[in-house]
């Protein structure tokens, strides 16, 4: 019972301290978005190239963006605490119904990215454990020093360079091969294929269609 009473006081506790640091996070997200030049209204009427001065007003009353900062910012806690993420104007969708369309994707990323992870350094950590102060394990600790001083963003470039553009061995976006009509196996591998790779559209930009 002790140690019962002692986990809810330190659970209490912990629900005591995040109720003002969620506040204050809350509070620091909304000034640093207040501080940015510019605001929803302006990106929309940029993207549409209708900015008139109409447009921009019509756009910051849709938004609530003519009201008194205290008003604004009442609303936007208002929305956060009635779990509200708002509407998403762009995909005319609202933003919790954006967010389930990806979760699923998202979801099974992820999973294969922790799997793969922890499959290759388990096997990558038990070869070391093995051969420790000799060249496999002085090997393995170089390249992973590669691999953690190289960024992320380039060598997904150069990935999408060699497997997709020159070799064409792997997709370079989306989640399976439309128009494919494929199933069973087929369909799982093809899913498999399509997760290797990161999104094409991060780099379209820099490489030929």
């Amino acid at each position: 019972m002790g140690r019962q009473r002692q986990m809810l006081r330190v659970v209490r506790r912990t629900l005591l301290q995040a109720v003002p640091t969620v506040l204050a996070i809350r509070i620091l997200n909304f000034i640093l978005l207040k501080l940015a030049p510019g605001d929803a209204a302006d990106v929309l009427a940029a993207e549409s190239g209708a900015a008139t001065e109409e447009t921009m007003a019509m756009l910051r009353r849709q938004f609530g963006l003519d009201l008194p900062v205290v008003q604004q910012f009442i609303a936007y806690v208002g929305q956060i605490a009635r779990f509200s993420l708002g509407f998403s104007p762009r995909y005319n969708l609202p933003v919790a119904e954006l967010i389930g369309q990806r979760l699923p994707g998202t979801l099974l990323l992820m999973v294969s990215a922790l799997a793969i992870a922890l499959a290759v350094g388990v096997a990558l950590g038990t070869v070391m454990a093995l051969h420790a102060a000799r060249w496999p394990d002085r090997a393995l600790s170089v390249l992973s020093l590669v691999f953690y001083s190289v960024p992320g963003f380039w060598i997904d470039l150069m990935l999408i360079m060699l497997f997709s553009v020159k070799l064409g061995w792997l997709p370079s976006g989306g989640t399976e091969s439309i128009g494919a009509g494929l199933t069973g196996i087929d369909w799982v591998f093809d899913r498999l294929r399509h997760l290797v790779l990161p999104e094409w559209d991060r780099c379209r930009g820099g490489f030929p269609p």
